[in-house]
């Protein structure tokens, strides 16, 4: 039986898988299609790419949170930190769509 737990470790893999490729060499339509279909489980019928832009504003949210000088680009650290941040909205957003 799936859970939504495991869903969610789902799509934090998919999202890990993502972003260990390199950044231009990554495939967000594949990754973002596959979330897709776990969400469709639930009653979301996300559009991938929708998927990929609300991704992409929690990331903005982390770097909104800092300003821009303190900004790290080259630092794999600093890069990391906001995938996480990400990640972890992006989940949260998913629990609160399918509950």
């Amino acid at each position: 039986m799936i859970t939504l737990k495991k869903d969610l470790e789902h799509v934090t893999s998919i999202l890990y898988e993502t972003f260990k490729i390199t950044p231009f060499k990554r495939d967000y339509d594949y990754s973002f299609g596959e979330i897709a279909n776990i969400l469709k489980r639930y009653g979301l019928n996300e559009v991938p790419r929708d998927l990929r832009l609300r991704f992409t504003l929690f990331m903005q949210e982390f770097f909104d949170s800092i300003p821009e000088n303190q900004w790290s680009l080259k630092d794999a650290k600093f890069i990391k930190e906001s995938e996480e941040f990400a990640i972890t909205k992006f989940k949260e957003w998913i629990l609160e769509q399918v509950t």
